[in-house]
């Protein structure tokens, strides 16, 4: 069974826009396990790409920790996503940052993967 992600307490390292894509790329997600343990902790290298996206947001200014967000696509909506995870639109997506920046964006598509090498680092909270 898939990992599970959720974007508050994840961190954002850059977003960039390209022709047809929007890509967001995350240093670490807040992540659980599905197992028994339900073990919670944080997964690097991140990428969550919206195809033929159309957003609002300042792209500079969304870095950083993440309050909140969550991802629709269809009448599906949460801010919880399986990792990896791939969908066909209508997709809606919304992230809120610690520092006040909002990203918004509407997209055909939506593809979230992790990048190298698969990890997940047990969160040591008390």
């Amino acid at each position: 069974m898939n990992t599970i992600i959720e974007f508050h307490d994840s961190e954002v390292a850059a977003v960039e826009a390209t022709e047809g894509a929007l890509t967001i790329r995350f240093s670490a997600v807040w992540a659980r396990r599905p197992d028994a343990a339900g073990d919670t902790g944080y997964m690097p290298d991140v990428v969550l790409r919206l195809d033929q996206p159309a957003w609002s947001g300042d792209l500079v200014a969304c870095v950083g920790r993440l309050s909140g967000g969550e991802l629709c696509v269809g009448v599906q909506q949460g801010g919880r996503v399986p990792l990896p995870f791939e969908a066909k639109g209508p997709v809606r997506m919304r992230l809120a940052f610690s520092n006040g920046a909002v990203l918004s964006a509407e997209a055909s598509a939506v593809r979230l993967a992790q990048t190298g090498e698969a990890r997940f680092v047990e969160s040591l909270n008390c």
